[in-house]
């Protein structure tokens, strides 16, 4: 018996909300509400669009490209000596570490320029350096190329001082 009036409750407030829009209206509101079709109108001038910034947020933008910089040091153009280039990550890994224990004298980078991972040696100024160390590599690299691209500030050498015995020539 409860049931059955439970069942019927529902089913009289369900209907009383079907024939009133259900969620537009309010049971015992008669209000109808209207929805109005908004049209554009393309015939105005252009609008302005004012942008209010805080000024911390150049500083913090300046403090973030100063780090960008600060990663590789200052890079500057140049040449460098393309040794491998391959999809697997691990085996660009290998060439580089199989390269450095060869010729530890030249830098080595990899990065990744899609869809492969290049291996590629050196911080050469000019294209002539870069062709005398291709040239070096040909019998164990023998698809080398040079390429151009951004390199770090070669390393200026520490200047010597020369420690004298004490003669200064007679001066």
């Amino acid at each position: 018996m409860k049931k059955t009036a439970l069942i019927t409750l529902l089913l009289a407030s369900s209907l009383g909300f079907g024939q009133n829009e259900g969620w537009l209206s309010f049971p015992g509101n008669t209000d109808s509400v209207t929805v109005e079709k908004a049209e554009l109108d393309y015939t105005q001038d252009d609008g302005t669009v004012t942008i209010h910034q805080d000024d911390r947020i150049k500083k913090m933008e300046a403090f973030v490209r100063a780090g960008e910089e600060s990663l590789d040091g200052v890079l500057i153009d140049g040449y460098r000596v393309l040794i491998y280039f391959d999809q697997d990550k691990t085996s660009a890994e290998q060439q580089k570490a199989r390269f450095m224990s060869i010729y530890e004298d030249h830098k080595t980078y990899i990065d990744y320029l899609a869809p492969n991972y290049r291996v590629r040696v050196g911080n050469f100024r000019t294209q002539l350096e870069a062709d005398k160390l291709k040239q070096d590599l040909l019998g164990t690299y023998p698809t080398a190329v040079v390429v151009q691209d951004k390199i770090q500030l070669p390393v200026l050498p520490e200047p010597t001082m020369e420690v004298g015995t004490g003669d200064n020539g007679g001066k």
